[in-house]
């Protein structure tokens, strides 16, 4: 997977791109926590450009939780 963060629409908010599917997606729900899942697993490979730091936090967040399943079907 790749995804891209797009700029912040006007209501200050950002939003991501998976470029692989065209899909956007804001910064909450079930496909950001697809997207933490992918930085865990691939790390920077599956980001198009740096991996802003607010998302690699939390995915770091989320490893050390113990709430990311590798094994996930």
């Amino acid at each position: 997977m790749a995804y891209t963060i797009l700029p912040a629409s006007p209501n200050g908010k950002p939003s991501v791109l998976d470029t692989e599917t065209g899909t956007t997606f804001p910064y909450r729900g079930r496909l950001y926590e697809q997207m933490l899942d992918a930085i865990i697993a691939e790390g920077a490979a599956c980001f198009d450009g740096d991996i802003p730091a607010e998302l690699q936090a939390a995915a770091d967040a989320k490893l050390a939780s113990g709430a990311y399943n590798a094994d996930r079907v």
